[in-house]
């Protein structure tokens, strides 16, 4: 009996794996079309590629947990180098923020837990933020690194970037929000924190009938 409880379990948790792959594969060819569709600038030494696929990676951060928002970095950032429409010091930047944005949110946000609007929306603009200085310092290095100075491609990606991180900003959080409804739709239901059989049901009475005789004496 006991190892039919076992493999149940089993095949559930494998169940709940392959639909979270899914939901995986699902973020990584919507990064692929925002990464082979991103703005480029051509530098004296290089082409930069704006970073606007990471944000599907930071929303999924957001929505499903660090380790879904980390595959599709390394899923999505691999299938963007085979594109060409990135390079390493691009993946490393999305690795970079994902990392930073799971570390801000305790790295998972159970989907049984409510997050309000407005906590998205500040997400969304740390994550703007971040992905301003990270840019700006990537840019930089891949200027000194060439040869070429790293003030001229600061000047060259400062507009990108600034747009860069408004859509950051504005998408993230519309986007994480989607991730965890269609988690829910698809995975199976979490128990909320707290939550437990033990718990009590319905509403709680409480008797202060005595704190008011000791109050009285």
């Amino acid at each position: 009996m006991a190892a039919r409880h076992v493999k149940e379990a089993a095949l559930m948790k494998m169940k709940e794996q392959l639909k979270t792959a899914g939901i995986i594969i699902l973020a990584v060819v919507l990064m692929l079309l925002l990464g082979v569709n991103s703005w480029r600038i051509s530098a004296p030494t290089a082409v930069l590629v704006a970073p606007l696929a990471g944000l599907v990676a930071v929303s999924m951060t957001i929505g499903l947990g660090t380790v879904s928002g980390v595959a599709t970095v390394l899923v999505g950032g691999l299938g963007l180098l085979l594109l060409a429409s990135a390079d390493w010091p691009l993946v490393l930047n999305f690795l970079v923020l994902v990392l930073l944005v799971g570390w801000l949110i305790g790295w998972r946000i159970p989907l049984g837990q409510r997050v309000t609007q407005q906590q998205l929306i500040w997400l969304g603009i740390v994550a703007g933020i971040g992905e301003f200085i990270l840019n700006l310092v990537q840019v930089a290095l891949v200027g000194a690194l060439t040869g070429a100075g790293w003030l001229i491609f600061i000047r060259l990606a400062l507009l990108p970037s600034v747009l860069t991180a408004l859509l950051y900003a504005v998408l993230v959080g519309p986007l994480a929000a989607f991730w965890r409804w269609l988690g829910r739709q698809v995975l199976p239901p979490e128990e909320r924190e707290g939550d437990s059989e033990n718990s009590p049901q319905g509403s709680v009475e409480i008797d202060l009938s005595n704190k008011d005789k000791h109050k009285q004496k």
